[in-house]
């Protein structure tokens, strides 16, 4: 007897799925099976997912026997879930019927086709799927940026890193240079503490372009005294 489609019209959502196909066991045609479950996507959509190929069972089991079946699997899930069957299920399944419901739901835990270990999360909207969580954010490099970026848009007005190229500073002396500047704004401190307060804290080497990785104190401090050489060159004064 081919049975070509069995829906679940209970709580679960699952059926079994025929196709015909031919049987190289028996080079006969016969019923492919496979249980099949129902469910709606983000957008309210009607899906449906195969959850086991099981196979031919063609003379293993009848019509009735697989409708147990079915009605044994979606009663265990349903158990587990916390939820209930539309109808009640009758205790006079057959043994063949439950053997492989026992079968198959072994089957469904171990390939990790159903969910049993809590009950199902309510699956997120279409718009729900594209906010942005504050909890859910994870950054592993954070760092500051406002009151550096603040003082770097002082120094361009003030035209200071095309005057300190203009003196002789090279491209990279001249990156050190402002980050320096910026630095001793914003956090002044000695140059060792400066030094780790840019690798560990601030975001103003990303602003100058200064390799993060080559700050040291010792380059802070030459640079200081590049700064205070190039200041006694031009004699400037301040209040």
């Amino acid at each position: 007897m081919i049975i070509k489609e069995l829906i679940v019209t209970f709580a679960g959502d699952m059926y079994f799925r025929s196709s015909i196909r031919h049987n190289p066991a028996t080079g006969q045609i016969a019923s492919y099976y496979r249980l099949v479950e129902s469910y709606r996507n983000e957008t309210d959509r009607v899906c449906h997912r195969t959850l086991l190929n099981i196979g031919f069972l063609d003379g293993q089991i009848n019509a009735d026997e697989l409708n147990q079946v079915r009605r044994l699997i979606c009663k265990r899930y349903q158990d587990i879930k916390g939820g209930s069957e539309l109808f009640d299920i009758q205790d006079n399944n057959s043994q063949k019927a439950i053997d492989l419901a026992d079968k198959l739901w072994n089957e469904l835990v171990e390939k990790n086709r159903i969910d049993i270990g809590q009950k199902q999360k309510k699956e997120p909207t279409v718009r729900q799927r594209n906010m942005v969580f504050e909890e859910s954010i994870r950054h592993p490099d954070v760092r500051e940026i406002g009151a550096e970026w603040l003082c770097s848009q002082a120094l361009e007005q003030l035209q200071i890193p095309d005057f300190l190229s203009n003196t002789g500073f090279t491209e990279e002396e001249t990156q050190l240079a402002i980050t320096q500047i910026i630095a001793r704004a914003v956090y002044p401190a000695s140059e060792l503490e400066t030094a780790r307060w840019i690798r560990e804290n601030s975001g103003v080497c990303q602003i100058t372009g200064y390799p993060v990785e080559k700050i040291n104190k010792d380059k802070l401090y030459k640079s200081s005294l590049k700064l205070f050489s190039e200041k006694k060159k031009q004699k400037i004064s301040f209040p």
